[in-house]
């Protein structure tokens, strides 16, 4: 039902646009008249084609020099800036080789953009959050976020699109529209935690006294019936949580079993 209400909309839609531009003087059927397909257009075209194409890739190669990572979320809605720009010219410029009038081009292009944000306001709010977050930078490149569940690092924001790739290598495209109510894990630091069980006679105080660098002993977590809960914290990245819990484990083994603690 919401596909054909859209395509309702869309003709409808253009029916109005084609009714302006009637009463404007603009006429579809002279504009399409003025096109005029020969060996010789289609060599220039394709000229043209290739010389947008060849620019395209040469701007994405400089673009990709940049490996500031502060730039990262800017360089990867460049690109897809790049893309769709790229395919304008390439339109537009082929039709004015091929003798259609810029005036009409340009008309055109109005009436494209009437039904688009007739009939496709998800393009529109999806393009225009993309560059919300490239300004507001909620969230960058390179971030650890949480988006409807799904946990992953960031690893392109373009135009329309957002993708989160996971530990396990699954790559998620979200609409730019649909990333709300973002959890960013990179913004600040976060905290690896580590509980640790010890027997009941075990010295508690010689636990929590003890030397473990830059680890942090909260001290006597909970209490069982059997075992003692000591809870051990370190302030790091989110993207080095676990790496840093093995770590921590290591760590506080080696000081247990100085303090002759099994």
């Amino acid at each position: 039902m919401k596909n054909l209400g859209r395509i309702i909309a869309s003709l409808v839609a253009l029916a109005i646009c084609l009714l302006l531009a009637n009463y404007m003087g603009f006429s579809v059927e002279d504009f399409l008249a003025n096109i005029h397909i020969n060996v010789e257009s289609i060599l220039r075209v394709a000229i043209v084609c290739t010389f947008l194409l060849s620019v395209k890739y040469l701007l994405k190669i400089l673009v990709s020099l940049i490996k500031t990572k502060k730039l990262a979320t800017f360089v990867t809605i460049l690109n897809s800036a790049i893309d769709y720009l790229a395919l304008i010219l390439i339109v537009v410029w082929s039709l004015r080789i091929m003798g259609a009038d810029i005036n009409g081009i340009i008309a055109g292009i109005g009436i494209l953009a009437l039904i688009i944000g007739t009939s496709a306001e998800g393009l529109i709010e999806d393009m225009l959050t993309g560059i919300f977050m490239l300004f507001e930078q909620e969230c960058k490149v390179g971030d650890i976020v949480e988006v409807d569940g799904f946990l992953g690092t960031i690893s392109e924001i373009g135009i329309r699109t957002t993708s989160i790739i996971d530990n396990a290598g699954n790559v998620k495209i979200f609409n730019n529209s649909s990333m709300k109510d973002i959890l960013n894990h990179s913004l600040y630091d976060s905290v690896a935690v580590v509980d640790i069980e010890l027997p009941q006679d075990a010295d508690i105080e010689a636990v929590t006294g003890a030397d473990y660098g830059d680890i942090k002993c909260l001290g006597l977590e909970e209490i069982l019936s059997d075992t003692n809960i000591i809870r051990f914290i370190k302030e790091t990245k989110e993207a080095d949580l676990y790496d840093e819990r093995r770590k921590m484990n290591v760590k506080i083994l080696k000081v247990l079993k100085e303090l002759g603690i099994k």
